[in-house]
């Protein structure tokens, strides 16, 4: 039997003194983790000689760290968009040593994220074969963003979405334009054609997973400001929550097709 499991992420939300708030709904909740290679929280100014292996000790940290809770899965911003693509390589190849090492494989995916060693498709489409093993968390609002447009309509695009989706793991589900990475209201007729094709793009995914795999797992990833545009009706926090139980229905309703 197929399960699409929805998180939700407490981005966003003030962890207070010693995670007081978090805690609480952390002992009720499935845990799916989320941990940065460097630069975490992106606080400051990027820091100096940050190489692949430097990224390699700060990512077994994170995960011996991770391992305590017992996640699900577990989400890393990986890598560094200034490396050269076999650097990357280098890289991605090094972390499924670590993930076995700990126990680990097939928890860890790796996310298309801005500032990341995934942070383009082009990227993607060049370290993905080179390493068969790796999985891949879909954000794929970050690679609209920087290549201002939708990713379906050029038969190069269609490639890569080919290349992607086999790899994919884990989605967040936020759906983007081609000039920001978070729509304030996906409902709203305006981003009709941004939300038909973010939802074939999950289809697939979800399709495509349910053939190896019982468990599907996305976020309804939606953040505060500066995700959220400034004056919106909507506050992130209800954004996220009425579209993670209407994803939930179409991705259940996809599976009975």
């Amino acid at each position: 039997m197929v399960i699409i499991k929805r998180f939700r992420t407490v981005w966003g939300v003030d962890s207070g003194k010693d995670f007081e708030n978090w805690i609480p709904c952390l002992r009720r909740w499935l845990i799916y983790g989320r941990l940065h290679t460097a630069w975490a929280g992106y606080v400051g100014g990027r820091p100096r000689d940050l190489t692949p292996d430097a990224h390699l000790d700060i990512y077994r940290d994170n995960l011996e760290r991770a391992k305590i809770l017992k996640p699900v899965k577990i989400n890393a911003q990986s890598g560094g968009d200034y490396w050269t693509l076999d650097e990357s390589v280098y890289f991605y190849q090094k972390t499924l040593g670590i993930d076995k090492e700990l126990g680990l494989t097939g928890l860890v995916s790796h996310e298309t994220h801005r500032n990341r060693s995934l942070f383009t498709p082009y990227a993607a489409k060049y370290i993905l074969p080179k390493i068969p093993e790796l999985r891949v968390t879909a954000d794929v609002s970050h690679w609209v963003v920087v290549c201002e447009r939708l990713l379906d309509l050029g038969e190069e695009d269609k490639e890569i979405l080919d290349v992607l989706i086999p790899r994919v793991s884990h989605i967040h589900a936020r759906i983007g334009t081609t000039q920001s990475s978070q729509c304030p209201d996906p409902e709203d007729p305006v981003f009709k054609e941004e939300r038909e094709f973010f939802e074939r793009l999950w289809v697939r995914i979800v399709k495509a997973r349910s053939k190896d795999s019982g468990l599907n797992t996305f976020v309804p990833e939606y953040g505060p400001y500066p995700y959220h545009p400034y004056g919106s009706i909507r506050t992130h926090e209800q954004v996220a929550d009425s579209e993670g139980a209407r994803l939930q229905r179409l991705l259940e309703d996809c599976l009975k097709e």
